[in-house]
């Protein structure tokens, strides 16, 4: 047999002990020849049935009568009218005499239902390993099956080189499309890499855990990682309470509209933060706002070098949680915030104007005109606070005097205003009575 069946150089010891116990498990009526037996392989009688890289282990040692049986109402062959057989056995019981039985789990290939293993592979003898009746696996698959899955931009390793059976059993599996493990445990059998991460992480996002083809298509796609949608569409397939919120707001986050979209601020897999963001909250938003930035709605500051030239921050700022007032998604209000905001330096004196800073600070601090408790902005009893806010023309808005950010005086107050051109200096200090 081992001159007809070749030994690999490189075989490991595993391959060696499987093939070895494959060939022990073997009935001896497959492999020893019959000396009494005229061999039907001949110069005179199928002359080339063992003319190939592999051949059926009966073939190769002459024991034609394995599969094989004299019958006189078989087929006639060149040989002559008496030259008739028939098959042993008629369906692949004959297989499954020197084989190990197949086709008991819950998904069996169609030529397995139908016994007929002869679909793929030859009986006697054949170039391509395991007795195929073709050159690859690919090509075999794809007599039957649609050459479909190869024609997108990004196309999976083993399916572009026709290797289905990498992913597939090609006779059952206990798996729907006869996969060789469930889920993500299907990828992982090249993936380790991926394993290994997610395992690490706090934050797993829920397909990784269920199905990576519910992102993924498993064999081509147009886009890249072979996604079966690009970003942000991918996300809202799921996720669709946000695609209703981005579509009916007026101020949208600019990394959503960017190439990468959802992607430049949570990881599409596993994190070790909420939300599978890429990083804390504070820390991500810096990745891009440590340049001035040009909006629809005005230039925005270099954040990141603002808060390290002011060491007095805003309480949100501090706990590095910008989405405190910011949704960073979208919103209808300026700059995406929470609540309304005036974005005019002046606003009549509103509650609803201030609906933002109210939601943390007091409502009663500008509320009356005289006060010794209210406010700590006054002048003895008179409220400083409620005069600056109390015009119905000129009224200041908070951020008049007020960073909303950082600043490098108390009570997070700026050093100057604008008033048009000129930069008011505000010069505050504080007195004994306020």
């Amino acid at each position: 047999v081992s001159e007809v069946y070749p030994v690999p150089t490189r075989w490991s010891p595993v391959a060696v002990g499987v093939a070895a116990a494959i060939l022990a498990s073997w009935p001896a009526l497959c492999l020893q020849a019959d000396p009494g037996e005229t061999s039907c392989v001949s110069a005179e009688c199928h002359a080339k049935l063992r003319e190939a890289k592999h051949v059926h282990a009966p073939v190769a040692v002459g024991r034609c009568s394995a599969c094989h049986t004299s019958d006189p109402k078989g087929t006639p062959y060149a040989a002559g009218p008496d030259h008739r057989f028939k098959l042993v056995e008629t369906d692949a019981k004959l297989c499954f005499d020197c084989h190990p039985k197949i086709g008991g789990k819950a998904y069996v290939h169609e030529p397995i239902k139908k016994r007929m293993c002869v679909i793929c592979h030859d009986p006697h003898r054949a170039d391509a390993p395991f007795l195929l009746r073709v050159a690859s696996v690919g090509q075999l698959c794809f007599q039957c099956h649609k050459d479909t899955m190869r024609t997108e931009k990004v196309v999976h390793g083993p399916v572009s080189i026709g290797q289905c059976t990498s992913c597939h059993d090609p006779h059952e599996s206990d798996y729907p499309h006869r996969l060789r493990a469930m889920g993500p445990q299907s990828c992982f059998v090249c993936h380790k890499e991926k394993e290994v991460e997610f395992a690490g992480g706090t934050t797993v996002h829920k397909p990784i855990t269920e199905d990576c083809g519910k992102c993924h298509d498993p064999h081509d796609s147009p886009h890249p990682f072979r996604l079966r949608n690009a970003p942000p569409d991918l996300c809202f397939g799921c996720h669709e309470d946000k695609a209703k919120h981005i579509a009916s707001v007026a101020v949208r986050h600019g990394a959503i509209q960017t190439e990468r979209s959802c992607l430049n601020c949570h990881n599409p897999h596993v994190s070790g933060y909420p939300k599978l963001l890429l990083d804390v909250p504070m820390n991500l938003c810096l990745k891009c706002h440590d340049q001035e930035l040009d909006t629809p709605f005005g230039r925005i500051r270099n954040m990141k070098g603002y808060l390290a030239a002011n060491t007095q921050r805003h309480g949100p700022i501090r706990e590095g949680d910008c989405s405190a007032c910011h949704n960073p998604h979208g919103e209808n209000n300026w700059r995406m915030l929470k609540l309304y905001f005036p974005p005019q330096f002046y606003a009549p004196y509103d509650l609803k104007n201030y609906a933002l800073c109210f939601n943390c600070h007091q409502k009663t601090l500008a509320l009356d005109a005289q006060t010794t408790s209210l406010t700590g902005f006054r002048n003895g009893s008179k409220s400083l606070h409620f005069a600056h806010v109390n015009k119905e023309v000129k009224g200041r808005t908070c951020r008049a005097c007020h960073d909303l950010h950082a600043t490098n005086y108390p009570k997070m107050i700026t050093a100057e205003a604008p008033f048009g051109e000129w930069k008011l200096p505000i010069e505050y200090e504080k007195s004994e009575s306020g």
